[in-house]
């Protein structure tokens, strides 16, 4: 592991002059380009943002993605590759999740934690610097990286709100955190057969590892993931009660509330109108007049405090 935390690949190194080497690479980045395309769909979180400051952080994450989208064509470019259908396990995780507990956590906090595993430890160490195309690219990747840091962390409070909230989304999230970590292998297993020969293949145990351990971290520090592994039978009611929960979601329908919050989002609601009326109920002071009190209230100046309650989910 390196000083950041990532894993530390060596001097692997990809090869891209090699036609096997670039089929894998090639492997790699359609699956990114995937989930890039499938991102842009966080535009439709707008629509059900329950806050000001979620529809300004899906208003941002929606431009980021799309940007990140042309990124990736253009590394495509810059390579001379054409993408590969997605894999079923990306399908999978990248599928946008109606219902909001489930889009923080599996979707912003693990899922795009676990993208960023794949563009900083894998892409950004295994690009071989010394090929004249590797600096541009890997200039554009550390842009992507940074815009899915901001969208993890995101992920990361709501989850934790949520939690908060409804204490009871614990053990699903902690049975869907189980499943997601049991199908990862699925991903590379097409590439078994040839892991012991190539030099960043034969990584891939250790990385895996590495990113299961990392997912239990992240998991312990949202307070899912329990200190001491539970035993059989509490992982698999658990993993029942995610997919139960999943399979529901899969029928949730997005529903609107800012147009039912706004007024108190902006901090123009009945708290504001109270603290005017208090203003304008005022005695009146020494040496001035009630009328004067009056206007002083009418014209805005009696109080200049506006408090926003933030609507929950």
């Amino acid at each position: 592991m390196v000083e950041d935390g990532s894993y530390d690949f060596g001097n692997a190194r990809f090869d891209l002059n090699k036609p096997a080497d670039r089929e894998i690479l090639r492997f790699i980045l359609s699956q990114a380009l995937y989930g890039e395309a499938t991102g842009v769909f966080c535009g439709k979180s707008l629509y059900s943002a329950d806050s000001l400051e979620a529809a300004r952080f899906y208003v941002r994450q929606a431009k980021q993605e799309l940007a990140h989208l042309q990124l990736f064509a253009d590394i495509f470019r810059a390579l001379d590759m054409v993408p590969l259908p997605a894999h079923w396990v990306i399908k999978l995780l990248a599928s946008h999740n109606n219902y909001y507990p489930l889009k923080v956590l599996m979707e912003h906090a693990i899922g795009e934690g676990m993208v960023l595993d794949i563009f900083k430890d894998i892409l950004l160490q295994t690009l071989p610097d010394e090929d004249p195309r590797v600096p541009l690219i890997k200039k554009k990747l550390r842009v992507v990286c940074r815009e899915e840091i901001e969208h993890v962390a995101w992920g990361e409070k709501e989850t934790k709100r949520l939690l908060h909230e409804k204490p009871w989304l614990r053990t699903p999230y902690y049975g869907l955190i189980e499943l997601q970590m049991a199908v990862l292998p699925k991903l590379v297993s097409a590439f078994e057969k040839r892991a012991g020969s190539h030099p960043v293949l034969a990584h891939l145990p250790g990385f895996l590892e590495h990113v299961r351990a990392r997912v239990d971290r992240q998991g312990k520090e949202l307070g899912i993931v329990p200190a001491a592994r539970p035993g059989t039978a509490k992982r698999v009611y658990a993993m029942g009660y995610g997919v139960a929960l999943f399979v529901r979601s899969q029928f949730a329908r997005s529903k609107s509330t800012l147009e039912k919050t706004y007024i108190d989002e902006l901090g123009l609601g009945l708290r504001r109108g109270l603290d005017q009326g208090h203003a304008g109920a005022r005695t009146e002071p020494p040496g001035g007049s009630s009328q004067s009190v009056k206007n002083h209230s009418v014209n805005g100046r009696g109080s200049e405090r506006a408090i926003g309650d933030r609507a929950s989910t």
